[in-house]
């Protein structure tokens, strides 16, 4: 059985092969620093020295957690200083047999926490008791969205309106394009 940090480790292996596969260079951070908390991997373009460093969730659900914690109020904590480069969600089966990635620039996931986050804790009809431990839902990262909930609902909610647009499914232009 495979742990969530055994998990976290093939989601970065994963995501080093496919940007080695483009012709960069990629250090695993975690190697010599035990979950460095704001990214997994350096990325390096060996032609012109430019760099960037890149955050890895790995999840086997469609709802990838993200290691943010909201307050009640909807407010995410050192959210802007902890989000310093682009993102890949690496979601995969239980059997971690089959990967899929999806790029987001630090703008989209700052956008796609945040918002996703305020209609989580805001836009439902309920009182939270509890912190909420965000997730991302893989339909999201899709560019898809949420209709709002029955009327009769038990727990009503409005509708999501996820600032991507579009899939982020395999753009790995979007890494590609900051080491250019």
């Amino acid at each position: 059985m495979i742990n969530n940090k055994q998990l976290g480790q093939i989601g970065e292996t994963a995501v080093m092969l496919e940007l080695q596969k483009r012709g960069f260079d990629v250090i695993n951070i975690n190697i010599s620093y035990s979950n460095y908390p704001k990214a997994d991997l350096i990325c390096i373009n060996a032609e012109n020295g430019k760099s960037i460093m890149i955050q890895v969730k790995t999840g086997t659900t469609n709802n990838i957690l993200t290691g943010f914690v909201s307050e009640l109020d909807g407010t995410i904590p050192y959210i802007r200083e902890n989000i310093i480069g682009p993102w890949v969600f690496v979601k995969t089966d239980k059997d971690v047999s089959k990967f899929e990635f999806y790029v987001l620039t630090r703008e989209e996931i700052l956008d796609l926490i945040i918002s996703s986050n305020n209609w989580y804790v805001c836009g439902w009809n309920r009182e939270l008791k509890s912190k909420p431990i965000i997730g991302v839902n893989v339909s999201w990262l899709e560019g898809e969205g949420e209709k709002a909930s029955e009327p009769l609902a038990k727990k009503q909610h409005g509708e999501y309106k996820n600032p991507l647009r579009e899939t982020s499914k395999n753009k790995w232009d979007k890494i590609e394009s900051l080491l250019r």
